[in-house]
């Protein structure tokens, strides 16, 4: 029996490269004429290979979470002091935003704003609010109730509004950087942001 050819492209690579696609374009304003240009493959190969273009677009968006928000993620983790965290955490997440090396802005805002989402196939709508949640909103809940636990925060501190808040920044953040923001006025924007934060204590 006659063996099929070995794919004779780099599938890591041309993940990769989808995830600029899409992390430039949104999910509906990136055409399979694009991908596949990007990708240097075919049609046929990107369904071999991916499936169709919503799988694509899913491998393309945990491996944009591997490479990216985990990183976010650690660096809010690895301050123990609730301001110098957030301001770390926000600044990491500006210096990705305004990066020259990286298609501007967020690949969840972009897809997120480029059109209506109750255009986006269910799937993709649902991972996109899946990733903001657990990047963004959820991450900060977790840091804030454990300082409000541990007393590091008045009592009564509205966390969920807070991490809702800081969540918005973010998204804001991402526009702004799409259409052009520098990173030095985004950290200008998080340190007025900063002042909403109840001071700690001891």
């Amino acid at each position: 029996m006659e063996r099929g050819r070995p794919r004779v492209f780099d599938k890591q690579q041309a993940l990769d490269a989808a995830l600029g696609v899409f992390w430039r374009n949104g999910y509906q304003a990136a055409s399979l004429t694009e991908l596949t240009r990007a990708m240097g493959i075919s049609k046929p190969s990107l369904y071999a290979a991916f499936g169709n273009k919503e799988q694509l677009f899913l491998s393309a968006l945990q491996r944009y979470v591997e490479r990216q928000i985990v990183r976010h993620a650690e660096v809010l983790a690895a301050e123990p002091d609730l301001r110098r965290a957030l301001r770390a955490f926000l600044r990491s997440v500006a210096g990705m935003l305004t990066a020259p090396d990286l298609p501007g802005g967020c690949m969840v805002v972009n897809s997120a704003v480029a059109c209506d989402t109750t255009a986006l196939p269910p799937g993709v709508a649902a991972a996109i609010t899946a990733t903001v949640n657990q990047s963004s909103v959820a991450l900060l809940m977790v840091r804030l109730q454990s300082e409000l636990q541990q007393r590091k925060l008045p009592v009564g501190t509205p966390v969920t509004q807070l991490a809702e808040y800081f969540a918005t920044l973010m998204s804001g953040m991402a526009v702004m950087a799409k259409v052009g923001a520098t990173r030095e006025s985004l950290f200008n924007t998080i340190e007025q942001a900063l002042c909403s934060l109840p001071e700690t204590g001891d």
